[in-house]
C-alpha cells in the first residue's frame, strides 16, 4: 500500500468500530473525523480499488483480509509504541496515545520488532487491549 496516513487512519478506525460492535457506515466515519460523507466516499472507493474494503449500498462497510492485516498491523504498532513509551521511557499514560498516533506510521520492521524485543511477553498496553500480533 502507497503509504498515506489518511488512509491507515480510515482502515484502523474501520478496525476498531468492528471490534465495538458499530456498524460502519458513511455517515458514522463522518461524524468520526469531522469531515463531509463525500469526503469519506471519495476514501472508500480507493480503498475498495485497493482491495482493503468491501462495501455496498445500504451495507455496512466490511474489511476484506487484506485490510483487516493491515489494520491489525497499525492498531498493534500503535498500543506497542504506548506500552514502550510508558514502560521504557517513563511517560505517563496519558501522554502517549498522540505520540503513537505519529509513530504507528513508521514503516522500517526492524525498529517494531526490537520494540518488541526490549518489551519480551508483554502483550497488553498501558489502557489494558491487548497488543495483537503482527507482521510489521
Amino acid at each position: 500500500m502507497k503509504k498515506t496516513i489518511e488512509k491507515e487512519n480510515y482502515l484502523k478506525t474501520i478496525y476498531k468500530f468492528k471490534e465495538k460492535n458499530n456498524k460502519v457506515t458513511v455517515t458514522a466515519l463522518s461524524n468520526f473525523f469531522k469531515v463531509s460523507k463525500s469526503t469519506v466516499s471519495n476514501m472508500l472507493n480507493k480503498l475498495v480499488k485497493m482491495g482493503f474494503i468491501d462495501t455496498m449500498p445500504y451495507k455496512p462497510i466490511e474489511l476484506t483480509s487484506k485490510g483487516s492485516k493491515k489494520a491489525i498491523e497499525i492498531i498493534s504498532k500503535h498500543r506497542l509504541i504506548e506500552l514502550y513509551l510508558v514502560k521504557e521511557m517513563n511517560f505517563t499514560v496519558d501522554e502517549v496515545h498522540e505520540i503513537a498516533e505519529e509513530m504507528e506510521h513508521i514503516t522500517n520492521s526492524k525498529f517494531f520488532n526490537r520494540i518488541r524485543e526490549i518489551l519480551g511477553d508483554e502483550f497488553v498496553d498501558p489502557h489494558g487491549s491487548i497488543i495483537p500480533k503482527s507482521e510489521y
